[in-house]
């Protein structure tokens, strides 16, 4: 059993020896090694939430209306968006409609003109 502590005490100083002499040579070489990905990317996202509570909040603290007010115009200006596409669908359609009723109508005499013969 001495002989499988003496190996893996040989073991752990040779990895931690390797570790640091490649520490130090890439140190040496003005290098560092390679982070992983969660490494760079935990602290951006960490970042990225703070400044949107803090946009959040001054935009709270700003805010030109009430809430309920903000809601309200939103409300109708969503309303007014929307009765606007509607009504351009509506044009899109009917325009449709008749380009389409014009196309039929335009085959329909070029099949029923009889041919000479």
């Amino acid at each position: 059993m001495d002989w499988k502590k003496s190996l893996q005490t040989f073991n752990d100083s040779a990895r931690s020896s390797y570790d640091n002499s490649v520490n130090s040579l890439l140190d040496r070489m003005g290098l560092e090694q390679k982070r992983s990905t969660m490494e760079v990317i935990l602290p951006a996202l960490g970042i990225f939430g703070a400044g949107m509570a803090v946009g959040a909040a001054l935009g709270v603290l700003f805010a030109p209306k009430r809430g309920e007010e903000i809601r309200s115009d939103l409300g109708s200006q969503i309303g007014q968006l929307r009765e606007r596409g509607y009504e351009s669908y509506e044009q899109l359609r009917s325009r449709g409609a008749t380009e389409s009723l014009g196309a039929e109508t335009q085959q329909e005499s070029t099949q029923a003109t009889p041919q000479a013969e």
